[in-house]
């Protein structure tokens, strides 16, 4: 068995092709589409529960799912979209009644 070189591209050739973009959909599989972004958790993202600068950043974590954890810039934007969520709930005391209340409520249907 014969090993051929027709096929072997350069470390250089496949890094320029790959920064210019040509094959890269065939080449990689995406379902990152698949899965939607609710809207209303769109409007307070764009409205400043992330920066600017990390909002593509989070609305890949956040298509990615259970993907996102293990990479650790994916899994450090999650924590702290976790961490201002858990923060507005418990610092209104409305959201927290509103939640607690809604807890109760899918508590209570599990256990018919």
């Amino acid at each position: 068995m014969s090993l051929s070189l027709k096929n072997y591209e350069s470390e250089s050739s496949a890094i320029r092709r790959i920064q210019t973009g040509e094959e890269v959909g065939k080449s990689i599989n995406i379902y990152e589409e698949d899965i939607k972004i609710p809207s209303k958790l769109m409007t307070l993202l764009r409205m400043g529960l992330v920066e600017k600068g990390e909002l593509e950043t989070m609305k890949r974590a956040l298509k990615s799912g259970e993907d996102a954890l293990s990479q650790p810039v994916l899994r450090k934007q999650i924590f702290e979209l976790f961490n201002k969520l858990v923060d507005a709930v418990s610092d209104d005391q409305q959201i927290f009644v509103r939640m607690r209340k809604r807890l109760q409520t899918n508590t209570k249907g599990e256990e018919d």
